[in-house]
This record gives C-alpha cells, sequence and structure tokens, in this order.
C-alpha cells in the first residue's frame, strides 16, 4: 500500500474544483456511443453548409466522413471538408461555453489537417515558451483531475509489489518520461521505508531513472527540467538518484548504446500508450526483454487503435479527447485549466494518433508476441485507487477492474488504465 503522499497525497485532489466561475453542465459524450464511423446522414450533411455552430451529431458525422475520405486516398475531398469545419467548430483553446464534444471534434479537426497538410520546417519544433506552457498544463491536469495520480499511484503499487519496498538499487527504463511526475511516489516510498526499518548504519536504497528518448521526441529543455526536479525531491528525501537520457529508435533492432543494467540492480519498465509518444513496437519490447525486469508496467490512455481503418480509429480518438475534456468541465472548475489541457496536451496527443506511418497490432497483442504475459495487480493497488476517488471532489468517476488491468473510469468512458507484465 502506498502510504507516504505528503508530494502529491490523494487528500490533495480537487484543487481544481476550487474555482468560483459559473460553467453550464457538460455536454453529454452519449453520440460517441453504440455507433460505427458510417456515412452521415443527409440532415447532419446539410446542417454544415448554413452558419452557426454543429450540432454534435453532425460534427462527429463530418469529421468521420473526412477520416473516411483521406482513408480512401481522397485527400482532396477530406480537405474540403476540413475547411468547412474550420468555420464551425471552435479553434483550441475554445471560449467558454462551447460543449466538450465540440472542442474534441475540433482537436480531431486539426489532427486530420495535421495530417493531410504538408509539415512546415517550425510545425513540429518546441521552443523554450512551448515547453514552459506544457510544464504549467501538466501541473494543471494533476491538479483538477485524478487521472494523473491514478496512473502514478496504480504503477508505484505494482513496482513496490514486483520489486519490494526494501530493494536496494533500483532502476526503472521509461519509455515516456515526460516531466517525470510519476516518479516521487515511487521515491517517497522507498525512502520511507528505508527509514522505517533501517538500522541507522545502512545506506539510503538508489535510484537511477533511464528515460528512452526517440528522435525529435523532447525539448533538451524538457529533460533538463524533467532531471532538475527529480533531482531536487530525490535530495529531499536523502535518497541518492542517476538520471541518464539515452537516444532511442522504437522500430531500429539495434539496442540503443548507453542502455544496460547492473547485475544487484533490481529492473522495472514502465510504457505508456496513447499519448503524444509513440507506443510499444516489437523491437522496443526486445530492447525491453533484454534488460530482465523484474516488471513492465502499462499506462493504457484507451485512444491508440491506429491498426483499425481510419475512421475508426479517428471515432476511437475523439471519444477519448471528449471523455477527458468532459470530466474537467463540470461546474466551478477552472476555465483555465481545461484550455491549457486541450491546447498542450490533447492537441499533441491527438496529432500523433491520427499522424499515419507504420500500422501496429493492438498493444497487448505486441505484448503476448514478445511473450510477455500479465500480472494480477494487488488488492492494495485497488484500495489505493479507491482512496484517490473518495478524495476527489467530483463524482462522476469510478475505477473498474478488468481482467488483469486497473482502469479509471469517466462516466461511460475509460480514461487510463494500468497493468503489469512479467517477461
Amino acid at each position: 500500500m502506498i502510504t507516504t503522499m505528503s508530494s502529491s497525497s490523494c487528500s490533495g485532489l480537487g484543487g481544481g474544483a476550487a474555482a468560483t466561475s459559473k460553467r453550464k453542465s457538460p455536454e453529454p459524450t452519449s453520440v460517441l456511443y453504440n455507433r460505427s464511423p458510417s456515412p452521415p446522414t443527409s440532415s447532419s450533411a446539410h446542417s454544415s453548409d448554413g452558419d452557426g455552430d454543429l450540432e454534435p451529431q453532425a460534427a462527429v458525422d463530418e469529421l468521420l466522413e473526412a477520416a473516411r475520405r483521406a482513408d480512401a486516398g481522397d485527400p482532396a475531398g477530406a480537405r474540403e471538408i476540413l475547411a468547412r469545419l474550420n468555420h464551425r467548430l471552435p479553434s483550441p483553446p475554445a471560449p467558454p461555453g462551447h460543449p466538450p464534444l465540440l472542442r474534441a471534434a475540433a482537436l480531431l479537426r486539426d489532427a486530420l489537417l495535421h495530417r493531410l497538410l504538408p509539415p512546415t520546417p517550425s510545425s513540429s519544433v518546441l521552443s523554450p515558451l512551448d515547453v514552459a506552457l506544457k510544464l504549467a498544463a501538466h501541473k494543471a491536469l494533476a491538479d483538477a483531475s485524478p487521472t494523473v495520480q491514478f496512473a502514478g499511484f496504480t504503477a508505484t503499487q505494482a513496482f513496490l509489489d514486483a520489486l519490494g519496498a526494501g530493494a536496494r538499487r533500483v532502476h526503472v527504463v521509461d519509455l515516456d518520461i515526460g516531466f517525470g511526475g510519476h516518479w516521487p511516489p515511487l521515491m517517497q516510498e522507498l525512502a520511507h521505508h528505508w527509514r522505517r526499518t533501517a538500522a541507522s548504519s545502512t545506506p539510503p536504497p538508489a535510484l537511477k531513472v533511464t528515460a528512452l528518448v526517440s528522435p525529435g521526441s523532447r525539448h533538451p529543455l524538457e529533460l533538463h527540467l524533467t532531471q532538475e526536479s527529480l533531482a531536487r525531491f530525490a535530495a529531499e528525501l536523502g535518497i541518492p538518484f542517476e538520471f541518464a537520457a539515452v537516444a532511442f529508435d522504437p522500430f531500429s533492432a539495434s539496442p540503443p548504446p548507453g542502455l544496460s543494467a547492473a547485475p544487484d540492480e533490481a529492473v522495472a519498465v514502465h510504457i505508456t500508450v496513447g499519448t503524444e509518444t509513440s507506443g510499444p513496437t516489437p523491437a522496443s519490447l526486445r530492447v525491453v526483454k533484454q534488460l530482465r525486469p523484474a516488471i513492465v508496467v502499462c499506462v493504457d490512455h484507451g485512444c491508440d487503435r491506429a491498426d483499425l481503418p481510419l475512421p475508426s480509429h479517428a471515432l476511437n480518438v475523439l471519444r477519448s479527447c471528449a471523455a477527458l475534456v468532459e470530466s474537467l468541465d463540470t461546474p466551478g472548475a477552472s476555465l483555465d485549466v481545461a484550455a491549457k489541457v486541450e491546447q498542450f496536451i490533447l492537441r499533441p496527443r491527438a496529432e500523433r494518433l491520427v499522424a499515419g506511418g507504420e500500422k501496429l497490432p493492438p498493444w497487448r497483442s505486441t505484448f503476448a508476441s514478445a511473450g510477455l504475459a500479465p500480472l494480477q495487480l494487488s488488492n492494495a493497488a485497488e484500495a489505493q485507487a479507491e482512496c484517490l476517488l473518495r478524495r476527489t471532489a467530483n463524482h462522476g468517476f469510478h475505477v473498474e477492474k478488468h481482467q488483469s488491468a486497473l482502469a479509471l473510469w469517466w462516466q461511460r468512458s475509460e480514461l487510463v488504465s494500468v497493468s503489469a507484465w512479467r517477461c
């Protein structure tokens, strides 16, 4: 059980609910369920020709028709539909009052345009200001939503169950380091167990974090801020800490130079699916298996189904984005938080997810083909998740356990799930 929560305690959740601005109730996303990406109805197609905002159903139909034309080799027809939608959907960040589904539809519209239009030299280059704004968005999401802490605490509990809180040298390999916000809970637990049980002469446990970074995926300033903040936190806890960023091509059969594990290290691996970072590939899992980790933890944001035809994949991305936006769009919530999350987290995520490229099978099939087997998460992990939700002001969230995974849901939509695997 995760008992030390001073810096990211579940009792600190719900900060976003402290704002006093009045907002309308969120638009239900039921239009996205019990449907397949079928052609638009004549009424919805007609509704896109007039002025004013689209109805949610019409927006979904138009977007899926654009995706269908792009998938069928008709980029001009797809761009024509998306150009119409440019005048009918809000531009991120959306002004107050727009329903969450239409805001998510605008994100998908822009992602499809990004796929169809030739890239500009500066389109994928982040500036230091962009990095600062991105960091602010991640902090805002962590304060306003339990999704970040649910993923972090559940993963930490899985690591502790596999490695033991008394491990002396822990080496975690992270395929999606982000800003490193999911590692402080593990640091706290290692330090807490050492102070509670070790003799005065026993040195503190050491933690090494190796970030596998694909070319162009991270600004150097992001990695610098991540290393700096994690090193500072480790120093406050009194535990030795080491950070390394290793260049990594997830599609290369060659292991990245500089990645190794010492014989006395307890190795764990952290993988994400459905973020702006590329998901697991057969090549990356071969590299993981060479490290002989005690555990591999996968955090799935539930929207990466690039194995499907583009219209079905786009519908999946739309559902995921709409659910997160809707979960943030509750009465009394901060308008600023939702705008930051949409612009600097969901927008690049949607662009990466529908960008095209090599089609991969569902990640669970990739894991199984690589010889990874699921592990059951402990009762402590489930209890920790329930603890988080009891301290969350918004009661639209709930936890479900499905097979070997533990998932956080917003009403009818799965937001994130965590599963553990052994090699």
